[in-house]
């Protein structure tokens, strides 16, 4: 074990596990992946698929270049078995999401996207989880980790009853960040949002393998047994607004259902960067494409950010005039 790391990284999602290997390999340094072991039972919270919901051509660019990153670096270690592409549709309710929608189409087709009203098609999809086995990355549970007090600029965790300095704490998901964080700490532009997956017996076909049901706040994704995942936001009419979506037959078993909470930013737009005064780095707010998004987040952290990177995330972390970035806020039911 060594004596001290470069960062340590607390979060179970794929990004997470993108994050802190891209550190340890492309990066050199030393890390620590503080994060709960797979389990082949628990639910998935998030689709992962490489389509930002966002009308700013900066936030396109952005998670376009990080896709191709990805892409690339799936392929450098046989990981591409984790990567795929699928159809996905977004339907709108309500007059204003239909017009934010045919803006979020025309920004995908700009940016290569094959997307038709509110379907794209061959979006790269992320699925399983990332292995880190033959890795640098020091991995351990987060029930053998405890915070000591800050030492100058470096921080102090206790791991197996021993104290190791660590340069950046990086809170990667928002398990981490609701776990680590409580609320009164937490940046007022993020707020936590209760949510309901669940894994339905096999239903008719969706219209398409993902489904987005913006305004009612489901997510839909459809298993290759026909099954369905469902990820339902809020806790008004959960089950009302479930089934609007589901083709039936009805009525469907529920094979699982679990309860979880994410945090969406009040103005739409992902909260990156350093929080004072516990000097975490927080990830939020990036939505179904976060996982695409470890290689620039590691050259931030790593300071080799491209000129246009740099830029990006000077305007989305704490402190800034967030007003040029407001996107679509997430609907809270």
């Amino acid at each position: 074990m060594p004596q001290g790391y470069d960062f340590a990284i607390f979060g179970a999602s794929p990004l997470a596990a993108l994050l802190a290997g891209l550190l340890a390999h492309d990066h050199g340094r030393q890390v620590l992946l503080v994060t709960d072991p797979p389990s082949p039972q628990r639910l998935p919270r998030q689709i992962d698929v490489a389509l930002p919901f966002a009308t700013r051509p900066q936030s396109w660019r952005i998670v376009r270049q990080a896709e191709a990153d990805t892409k690339m670096l799936l392929r450098s270690v046989d990981g591409t078995d984790r990567l795929g592409s699928t159809a996905v549709e977004i339907v709108a309710d309500r007059a204003r999401t239909a017009a934010a929608l045919a803006h979020v189409s025309e920004m995908a087709r700009g940016f290569g996207i094959d997307a038709r009203g509110g379907r794209f098609n061959r979006v790269a999809r992320l699925e399983g989880e990332i292995s880190l086995k033959e890795s640098k990355v020091q991995i351990v549970e987060p029930s053998s980790i405890g915070f000591g007090p800050r030492d100058g600029k470096a921080a102090r965790l206790t791991l197996s009853n021993e104290t190791v300095e660590v340069g950046q704490i990086v809170l990667a998901d928002d398990a981490a960040i609701l776990d680590r964080l409580p609320e009164p700490d937490r940046p007022p532009l993020l707020v936590a949002q209760p949510m309901t997956a669940t894994l339905t017996s096999p239903a008719k076909r969706l219209p398409a393998p993902v489904m987005r049901y913006a305004d009612r706040g489901v997510t839909l994704a459809q298993r290759p047994d026909g099954s369905v995942l469902g990820l339902v936001s809020g806790t008004d009419s959960v089950e009302a607004r479930l089934a609007s979506c589901l083709p039936g037959p009805f009525p469907l078993q529920r094979r699982a259902t679990t309860h979880f909470s994410r945090l969406v930013s009040i103005d739409g737009a992902p909260v990156i960067g350093r929080l004072d005064p516990t000097r975490f780095f927080v990830i939020a707010g990036l939505g179904d494409a976060g996982a695409f998004m470890a290689p620039p987040l590691a050259r931030r952290l790593a300071g080799k950010s491209t000129d246009g990177e740099a830029a990006w995330f000077a305007t989305h972390d704490f402190v800034s005039d967030r007003e040029a970035i407001a996107d679509l806020a997430e609907v809270v039911a």
